[in-house]
């Protein structure tokens, strides 16, 4: 693709495209910019990203120009588009720990000889004072994206700020929404400039349809918090505690992470 902008005339130069490695996907295409005199690279370089700014905003997060001297009257001009692929570059999968009052599902009751054993539908440790529950291991991914800027403004690190502590609004990734958590990030430059920055992130799934005891078709989002509340109930000549309500509640606010930059 060969344009004009800027006074400059830039023709594709005959050079082979940039190979991808790593974690970035790169498009590299090379021009000879020339103005009818002597060129100037810097003036070619701003050019060209003018051109692409103008005509490419949606470009823009991932452009780098470049021009060096060929001659007195041509300029060569790398242009380089370069998108940071979402996957991690650390990840730990061991679970995390979670306190729950009610089972999934009731596999036996036992009683022993001449003891009538109570269906407490689920209730987990109960005794005349309450519920006591269990402390269990439920699925969640933790992970780590990085990702290099040429310049961070101070309002996109605010920005990055104001996600932290968010689950996902809609789908990100491959995570549904409500199933990511950003934990946040950190940063600095490098030796080259560029600013480094790691973006932490956790992840449960959703569950839409639970049955807790006799309460079916719950549904809760990764990190929304499920509580059970028992009741009294007589059955014969006993007081059960068994579950009569479930509660799904959201303890994380909600966040758009387009604004992170990453997708």
């Amino acid at each position: 693709m060969s344009f004009s902008y800027g006074g400059y005339n830039f023709d594709v130069a005959a050079l082979s495209e940039k190979a991808s490695r790593g974690k970035t996907n790169s498009d590299f295409t090379a021009y000879v910019a020339t103005n009818g005199g002597n060129v100037s690279p810097p003036a070619a370089a701003s050019a060209a990203r003018s051109y692409y700014e103008d005509n490419f905003p949606d470009l823009i997060p991932f452009l780098q120009v470049d021009a060096e001297f060929i001659n007195a009257k041509h300029a060569l001009v790398s242009v380089t588009l370069t998108e940071t692929k979402l996957d991690p570059v650390s990840f730990n999968t061991t679970g995390a720990t979670t306190h729950i009052n009610q089972s999934l599902l009731t596999r036996g009751i036992y009683a022993a000889p001449g003891k009538i054993a109570p269906d407490y539908r689920g209730a987990i440790g109960v005794s005349d004072s309450g519920v006591s529950g269990v402390d269990v291991t439920v699925p969640a991914f933790e992970f780590s994206v990085r990702k290099k800027f040429e310049f961070v403004s101070t309002s996109y690190l605010l920005a990055v700020v104001s996600m932290t502590g968010r689950t996902n609004s809609m789908a990100w990734s491959i995570f549904g929404p409500g199933e990511a958590l950003f934990l946040g990030g950190e940063g600095g430059e490098d030796d080259n400039n560029w600013v480094d920055i790691t973006y932490h992130f956790a992840a449960r799934p959703n569950q839409p349809a639970l049955q807790l005891g006799n309460i079916g078709s719950v549904s809760k989002r990764g990190w929304d918090y499920l509580w059970v509340k028992h009741d009294e109930e007589v059955v014969g000549d006993r007081v059960l505690q068994t579950p009569a309500a479930a509660y799904v509640e959201q303890v994380y606010p909600d966040g758009n992470f387009a604004a992170l930059g990453l997708s």
